[in-house]
């Protein structure tokens, strides 16, 4: 049985540590979220991430 994901692909996320916002583009089924960003130059990255080590980002406003 799969469990329901915590992010939605295109969920935009934060580390709970901070850093730059990230887009979800799939959740694992081994607890990662796989996300990519920009950096200050506009590079792109991707990278996989714990689940527990990501929030939602929620605007100010």
């Amino acid at each position: 049985m799969s469990e329901t994901p915590k992010f939605k692909k295109g969920t935009v996320l934060r580390l709970n540590s901070g850093g730059p916002k990230m887009t979800v583009l799939l959740e694992t089924n081994d607890g990662k979220a796989s996300c990519q960003w920009f950096d200050r130059n506009g590079k792109m990255h991707k990278g996989d991430f714990d689940l527990e080590a990501l929030s939602e980002f929620k605007k100010p406003w």
